[in-house]
This record gives structure tokens, sequence and C-alpha cells, in this order.
């Protein structure tokens, strides 16, 4: 077994979790921000069987490919108040269509993530331990 494998796994699935908890973090920033020059944030991953083109591509380019946070296409969510300064000639004030508790939830769940890669990692790293131990006894 290549414990190397395993390790590089564990600490993609650690940057990606990165990733999203960025996007997320960013998306729980400017909800409330209002107008459309924000869009909300998405990671995103790649195929996890990456055709030819793509590994040659990923063997070219100095930084891997996999993942990237990208911004959604979601529509502005229309908030009547016109008395807001950004509000249009029809008293609608466009904000990022980000929903706090979604956001949150999301959080939790980046979270867990996480953790249950630092725990493949750990795992991982106590065999190939244990595996040493073993091959020195002889």
């Amino acid at each position: 077994m290549d414990f190397a494998a395993v390790f590089d796994v564990s600490a993609a699935g650690m940057d990606f979790e990165r990733m999203r908890l960025e996007a997320t973090a960013a998306n729980l920033a400017n909800a409330q921000t209002s107008g459309t020059a924000f869009q909300p944030l998405r990671a995103i991953a790649a195929s996890a069987l990456p055709d030819s083109f793509d590994l040659r591509l990923a063997a070219a380019l100095p930084r891997p490919l996999g993942a990237a946070i990208v911004p959604g296409n979601a529509a502005p969510r229309m908030v009547l108040d016109p008395g807001h300064p950004d509000a249009d000639s029809r008293g609608f004030v466009a904000y990022p269509d980000v929903s706090p508790v979604s956001e949150m939830v999301r959080l939790v769940e980046i979270g867990r993530a996480y953790e249950a890669n630092v725990r493949a990692l750990g795992m991982a790293r106590s065999m190939a331990l244990k595996a040493l131990e073993i091959g020195n006894e002889r």
C-alpha cells in the first residue's frame, strides 16, 4: 500500500474544504451588500477521472488542476425598499441570492468534512508507523 497516495488524497480533501470555507465566508460577508456587483461564490471540484487532455494540461501548468472558486449565476434577490440609496426606479434594491441559514449549514458540513480528512490522515499515519515498527522487529 502506498501511504503517500493516502496522504495526498487527504491533503487534497482538506485543501478543497478550505476553498469551500473561503467561498462560504465571502458569501456570508457579502449577503447584505446591495447592488449587483457581488455574485455568490461556489467551490467546485473537477472530475475524479480526468481525460488525457486534462492530464497533459495539468502536467504543463505550475499548479495542479482540480478545484476552483467560481461565481454563481443566480439572479439577485429583489427587496422593496424605496428609501434605500441603491433602490431602482421602482423602489427595489438588488441583493445577492445568499441565504445565511444555508451558508451556516454549509459551514458545519465543511467542518465535518475537514475533520473526516484529518482523521483519515491520522489513521494512515498511524498505520504507516505501525508498519515501520513491524519492519524493525525482524
